[in-house]
């Protein structure tokens, strides 16, 4: 500093206001308490971004409801920021909880207030926020303000969801992955090489339930996990006790949740089901009210949560044809959320209603199929196609089809058929025909998505997904739109004169218009056999209105994937 006041030069009003934003970041970090414990509490060395921490209080406090008690904190950034309201959660015992993931690197500090006396006003150990090493962790998902209709992570990275459907989310954690009919073994954990074996499939978006109580699988399957080991309520759903809540079925599935954060995948949260036979709370009461701000408060530390009011939220219409629950609910989730998470409602029902446009995104659930023929396949992969483009004009936002339809089981286990049940084939078709359309899509397989979880055998279908989620990592979707008149008969997303993503369900050659692309630009082409992962890269030589593409693949009667991609010399 005393080279600072020798120098003669007069400093800029922005300078002074950097020097003054560097003297108080270096005043805050130096201060008593920035680095010592209180309440009780080690000091902690640094917390990396993005990443949770879990601070510990106790207080001796006799509640006659120990849910009932406000108990929030506010953490201020060395730079002045702030995540204020933060919600804490009662755990058990004399313990509660303030769940915080720093979103800025430096020092941290934090305060709470409560209306038991022994938990308000407490000094949080403040803490240094390092770098995150984890690259699959990149704090919350957004919309992408550039391009309305794509996501991205909080670290700027792009987020293209390809989801699979895991409704049983929490129950399956509770055993580890395994069967019903014995006592869990801690040391054979199942639930962590499956999730890793998602990742390796290229997934990176769990559709899942908080809770759900029953559903379709024959009920003596041991791999039908129904009902699950806990109930998330006082009591059993038979006879529940909703005035609180069972800790310890929270406990363990915040272990799924960090599991997943962990490993990068989203998790879109509905937070209640209506057709899996939960006994609710009565809409409205204090005891529901309770139990969606506890959920709310548990888990929005955690970047990877969307919440999403229900599974099938057009199940909540009834005696209600104003959506007055299902808003409500959106709005309680907004008010008790200082992260801002994405929120949703599943399925609300028709095309236009008051719950998908206040929704960050809309997740729809379209069953557009056809018959078992060949040809029907391939007319309704069109349908798909051309009701994903219809549906993106009519949003302002992101779209994703949750569930078009179910993936029949290697094995044969009784799970629902119905005309939706198919191929491994045509749900492969229909999902690559969605993302040709500008959305994203989700997975559903018959032995993994309902109450029946056995992620063994693997379905040959699989790894066929890890092909696609290679052809999307190679492309830059933000610009990219829907723009099937560039094409004769396929399916074609595109940012003219830069990228192109031409889908050709029934293989073949194709014809394209280049006429956009600049003279002498490299022009490549890449051909992706999406059954077999064959891929055959070739030159683009002259590029004109009617570019003709010939199919170089093996078979050339297989559904192909092309992606063309300019670079300008």
């Amino acid at each position: 500093m005393r080279a600072m006041k020798e120098s003669q030069e007069v400093p800029s009003r922005k300078a002074l206001l950097v020097l003054t934003a560097m003297w108080a970041a270096a005043w805050f970090c130096l201060t008593p308490g920035c680095s010592s414990s209180s309440a009780g509490q080690a000091d902690l060395n640094a917390v990396q971004l993005y990443h949770v921490h879990d601070f510990e209080l106790t207080s001796g406090t006799a509640h006659e409801n120990p849910f009932r008690v406000n108990l929030s904190a506010t953490f201020t950034h060395e730079s002045g920021m702030q995540i204020a309201g933060l919600p804490g959660f009662y755990d058990g015992g004399k313990t509660w909880k303030i769940r915080f993931s720093p979103t800025a690197l430096g020092c941290w500090k934090g305060v709470t207030v409560s209306d038991d006396p022994l938990l308000n006003g407490i000094k949080l150990p403040a803490f240094q926020c390092v770098l995150n090493t984890n690259h699959a962790v990149h704090g919350g998902i957004r919309v992408d303000s550039r391009y309305k209709h794509r996501f991205i992570w909080s670290d700027g990275t792009a987020f293209v969801p390809l989801g699979f459907e895991l409704d049983w989310l929490a129950a399956f954690h509770q055993r580890l992955g395994q069967p019903k009919g014995k006592p869990v073994d801690r040391k054979d954990n199942r639930f962590s090489p499956a999730m890793d074996l998602l990742v390796e499939r290229g997934f990176n978006y769990l559709v899942s339930n908080l809770y759900a109580y029953r559903n379709f699988s024959d009920p003596v399957e041991p791999y039908a996990l129904t009902p699950p080991d806990m109930y998330c309520f006082g009591g059993t759903n038979e006879k529940p006790d909703f005035a609180v809540l069972n800790v310890d079925f929270f406990k363990d599935f915040d272990g799924a949740i960090a599991a997943l954060h962990e490993r990068g995948i989203a998790v879109d949260l509905m937070i209640q089901v209506q057709n899996k036979g939960v006994r609710w709370p009565e809409h409205n009461s204090w005891q529901d009210d309770d139990f969606w701000r506890y959920v709310v408060a548990r888990y929005q530390a955690y970047g990877n949560i969307v919440w999403d009011v229900s599974k099938e939220t057009f199940r909540l219409l009834k005696g209600d044809p104003n959506h007055t629950y299902a808003l409500g609910r959106i709005d309680l989730i907004r008010k008790n959320d200082a992260y801002k998470h994405l929120v949703i409602a599943h399925d609300p029902g028709g095309q236009v209603n008051p719950v998908d446009a206040v929704c960050d995104y809309v997740s729809d659930q379209r069953h557009l199929s056809g018959e078992y023929e060949h040809q029907a396949v391939i007319e309704s992969a069109l349908k798909y196609n051309r009701d994903t483009i219809r549906r993106l004009g009519a949003l302002d936002k992101p779209y994703v089809n949750v569930e078009f339809g179910y993936e029949r089981g290697v094995e044969p286990i009784r799970t629902i058929d119905n005309g939706h049940v198919r191929p491994w084939q045509d749900m492969l078709i229909w999902t690559y025909a969605i993302y040709a359309g500008g959305g994203h899509a989700n997975y559903y397989y018959n032995n993994t998505s309902w109450n029946l979880v056995k992620f063994s055998p693997e379905p040959e279908s699989w790894r066929r997904y890890r092909y696609l989620r290679d052809l999307l990592n190679m492309m830059d979707l933000g610009p990219m739109a829907p723009n099937n008149g560039l094409v004769e008969r396929g399916m074609c997303l595109a940012e003219p004169g830069r990228q192109y993503f031409i889908f050709l369900p029934e293989g073949g050659g194709e014809s394209v218009d280049l006429s956009t692309v600049p003279q002498k630009a490299q022009v490549r082409c890449a051909w992706t056999d999406i059954f077999t992962g064959k891929t055959v890269q070739v030159s683009i030589q002259d590029c004109k209105a009617k570019t003709a593409l010939t199919n170089p693949l093996p078979d050339k009667t297989q559904p192909c994937a092309v992606y063309i991609k300019v670079e300008r010399r």
